[in-house]
């Protein structure tokens, strides 16, 4: 049984390792983190290791550690972990755990290299000494790449990559977690969701904004914030607005208790909405979608959801209100989510794809 190592430091999620794990009668697979990575909770065997990244808070933590490493998501002791691997699946070309599989690589001890890349902007994440060579090893050095979108293999592409060394596959979700259901509903109760780390760049403000004077004219409206960050202390107080934290295992229920939801992501120079889980998560719960011509968002919502500017309150607001004040909209809409999760997001089908790929650079 081939030998697969996934390797995601600090970043070692539940959401997008749920697309390994229909793989693990399949292969010898095998998860690296760090050992204070997002969230631990997979389903696949995890091994831990020290980063950088697991040191306390302190003030300009990462852009103190990123020049001092080139990239503070190094894993010590990484390359005795993978040795003899058949592949090693990264993420992105310039961090510090992705540049030491490649010198395992190149040093003989692993066979082959995968990276899944979701920067949708080519060119990026370059400012810091080192980083360019990074990458530029990266290209020269992965076998292949995948990209969550077409938005990132052109960013690729625009880097140097070959086309013939990129495939698209999407991050899925179980949609037999994330799916409608039929609830007990509050007599014209309204509650408008957003499923998102409260930073100036997912838009919370304008959100704000807008639900601020939906409530003038709808006093049963309520918006739901599920996250934390660094906004979380400028939204407390505010009528009908709530603010939650809830692990991933349960988010499923935030979904399927709510009636719309919103993601308004914000482009800024340096970053565009790469992908946006909780769009497919909000989808897959047969729910209405309003969001921001951001990034990968219109590639990933295709023409199911309601669309306003970067930075646009009133075109939130009156694509919330519309679904607000129509029943029948928020049916139809939601239906459309849900169809669309279930063609293209459903991790069943995106584990498939994985598997060929593994298969594939494995044969060679």
């Amino acid at each position: 049984m081939k030998r697969i190592y996934i390797v995601r430091g600090g970043f070692l999620n539940p959401f997008e390792l749920q697309n390994y794990s229909p793989l693990k009668e399949k292969f010898d697979i095998k998860t690296v983190s760090s050992k204070f990575p997002i969230s631990d909770k997979i389903e696949l065997p995890l091994i831990k290791l020290w980063s950088p990244t697991d040191l306390p808070n302190f003030p300009y933590k990462f852009p103190v550690l990123n020049r001092i490493y080139t990239d503070a998501h190094q894993l010590f002791g990484l390359e005795k972990v993978i040795d003899g691997a058949d592949i090693v699946h990264v993420a992105e070309t310039y961090y510090g755990y992705t540049h030491q599989a490649i010198l395992a690589k190149r040093g003989g001890r692993v066979k082959k290299i995968v990276s899944t890349v979701w920067e949708v902007l080519p060119h990026s994440n370059e400012g810091i000494k080192g980083r360019k060579e990074y990458k530029k090893l990266a290209r020269e050095n992965i076998d292949h790449f995948i990209a969550v979108t077409e938005l990132a293999k052109k960013a690729l592409i625009k880097e140097g990559v070959a086309e013939s060394k990129i495939s698209v596959i999407p991050i899925g979700i179980d949609l037999k977690k994330f799916k409608p259901i039929n609830k007990k509903k509050k007599a014209r109760a309204i509650n408008i969701l957003c499923v998102a780390r409260l930073v100036p760049e997912k838009g919370i403000e304008d959100l704000l904004e807008a639900f601020l004077r939906i409530r003038e004219k709808n006093p049963h409206a309520h918006l739901t914030l599920v996250g934390s960050g660094p906004l979380k202390h400028d939204l407390i107080g505010y009528k009908n607005l709530h603010l939650k934290v809830v692990p991933y295992s349960q988010i499923q229920n935030e979904y399927q208790q709510a009636d719309i939801f919103c993601l308004p992501s914000r482009a800024t120079k340096t970053w565009q909405e790469q992908y946006g889980m909780a769009l497919i998560e909000a989808m897959a719960c047969g729910l209405p979608v309003v969001t921001t011509f951001t990034g990968a968002i219109p590639e990933v919502c295709g023409n199911v959801a309601m669309y306003s500017q970067s930075s646009d309150s009133s075109g939130l607001q009156h694509n919330l209100e519309r679904l607000i004040n129509s029943e029948d909209l928020r049916q139809k809409t939601g239906s459309l989510s849900r169809e669309r999760a279930e063609n293209l997001f459903d991790r069943e089908k995106v584990a498939k794809q994985i598997q060929k790929l593994y298969g594939r650079l494995a044969a060679r």
